[in-house]
């Protein structure tokens, strides 16, 4: 009769429901929250968390007192320590290897590559970077001695090129190359003045020898006829060494805005810095590809400024192989990539010497392209924009029409350019010859600067 009243249905209603919540929590008080809200139910929630709370305090409690079996025990300590001995291995690993790396370090130091042999100060190249040698798209870059023996030179790892971030080549580097006999002048671009860094030695003195104009080819600048430069000038004739634009330190337009690296605007760069300097008479004498021809064809033109001309290893031959890294240059999306390699000046010019580059030259040759990526882009421009075999033939034809003085002295350890194509282009077009004594390759200038010095000093007098 009682559980037939309201009341005593809700009651029964309740004690199954904290049944239910027992059975399913444990005691646990969220569940209490879900049941009805009369007063049994308020009382009986208080109840059962008393119970509950005694329960978890013997639970804690039981756990205090050892509550893990001896089986579970002994399988978390085992756990531990497995853990442990890995941490152990894995810091002795990295600890042997990096002893293993620096022990191997330390012994490069002391050796040499075997295809490096000492020459006094440097090193000779036995086998150059060319032919069957350079492997690959860009095999070539790293297939030359200054590349290979990197690891080996102290001097070059303790160097701003052997370690550090770019940022930190860039301030240990910068502007060395403007050295005491550096000066500037300026000449007129497409929307401006351009500024033009060249190198003096020796003083031009009126009824003198006539001072000597030198021009570098693409990926060089005047920093490599320094120590000609100064052996010529002890002999009384001054030397006057320009970086072209987008070269060396000089002023680096962007590619058909500021210059236009054409054949045009270069002829028009050696007659206005002769302007611009005050050479009313000069004497020419170039080396490398490219620059060259152009400066060339502009002697052969200027025959009233231009009084003798000399040339050392640079293309003659109609039909002359230009070498695969400046035809890379010639070549859409490899030219984008090439532009970008900071390093790719000093290992084109070294792979066609004799000797391995001293770091400070390599430096010199790299520091245009760290500091900006108009040389990059000036060099895309003129390789494009120079129609190579076409100027060949027409410095064969200009210099054998020419009564202009004329002398090709060549280094004839050249991994780019063959000494009997040469001698035949002499034999055709009337020039005179002149083999360099000793070791010199393609920057004849930079391997034996007093071999060329003494083959055209009569010459240039």
């Amino acid at each position: 009769d009682k559980m037939a009243s309201p009341e005593g249905k809700r009651a029964l209603v309740v004690t199954l429901a904290l049944a239910a919540c027992v059975a399913v929590d444990g005691f646990g008080s969220s569940s209490l929250a879900a049941v009805g809200g009369g007063r049994l139910g308020r009382l009986q929630s208080i109840s059962l968390r008393r119970e509950s709370g005694k329960a978890g305090r013997s639970l804690g409690k039981l756990m205090m007192q050892g509550g893990w079996s001896p089986e579970e025990r002994e399988r978390r300590e085992q756990a531990r320590i497995a853990r442990e001995q890995k941490i152990i291995r894995e810091r002795e690993e990295r600890q042997r290897r990096l002893a293993e790396y620096d022990q191997g370090f330390k012994e490069g130091l002391k050796t040499k590559p075997l295809d490096i042999e000492s020459d006094g100060d440097g090193f000779v190249m036995k086998d150059g970077n060319f032919g069957e040698n350079a492997g690959g798209l860009f095999g070539w870059a790293n297939n030359n001695p200054s590349s290979k023996n990197a690891i080996y030179d102290t001097e070059f790892i303790q160097s701003a090129a052997g370690g550090g971030n770019v940022g930190e080549m860039m301030v240990a580097m910068r502007g060395k190359g403007k050295t005491a006999e550096g000066k500037e002048v300026q000449i007129q671009g497409k929307e401006g003045p351009i500024t033009i860094y060249y190198r003096q030695f020796g003083e031009i003195v009126e009824g003198g020898p006539t001072p000597v104009l030198m021009c570098h080819g693409v990926l060089d600048h005047s920093w490599s006829w320094r120590e000609l430069m100064g052996l010529l000038a002890a002999e009384g004739i001054p030397c006057i060494a320009l970086d072209m634009p987008g070269a060396g330190y000089s002023a680096w337009p962007q590619p058909g805005m500021g210059f236009d690296y054409n054949e045009e605007s270069i002829k028009s760069c050696y007659s206005q810095f002769c302007q611009a300097v005050g050479l009313e008479k000069v004497s020419l004498m170039a080396q490398g590809f490219i620059y060259p021809q152009y400066a060339t064809l502009w002697a052969l033109e200027n025959p009233s400024l231009v009084e003798r001309l000399c040339l050392l290893n640079t293309p003659l031959l109609p039909g002359t192989e230009m070498p695969f890294p400046l035809k890379q240059y010639q070549i859409p999306i490899v030219q984008n990539f090439v532009a970008q390699d900071a390093m790719r000046a000093e290992r084109f010019l070294e792979a066609g010497c004799a000797y391995a580059m001293d770091v400070e030259d390599a430096e010199r040759f790299r520091e245009p392209f760290l500091e900006s990526m108009m040389p990059g882009l000036a060099m895309v421009d003129v390789m494009s924009k120079a129609d190579y075999n076409g100027l060949l033939q027409r410095v064969y034809e200009g210099m054998y029409m020419s009564e202009m003085p004329q002398l090709v002295a060549w280094g004839t350890q050249d991994k780019y350019l063959n000494a009997a194509d040469a001698q035949s282009f002499c034999q055709a077009t009337g020039t005179t010859f002149k083999g360099l004594e000793g070791t010199a390759g393609f920057q004849a200038q930079m391997d034996y600067a007093l071999s060329v010095a003494n083959a055209v000093k009569s010459f240039l007098r």
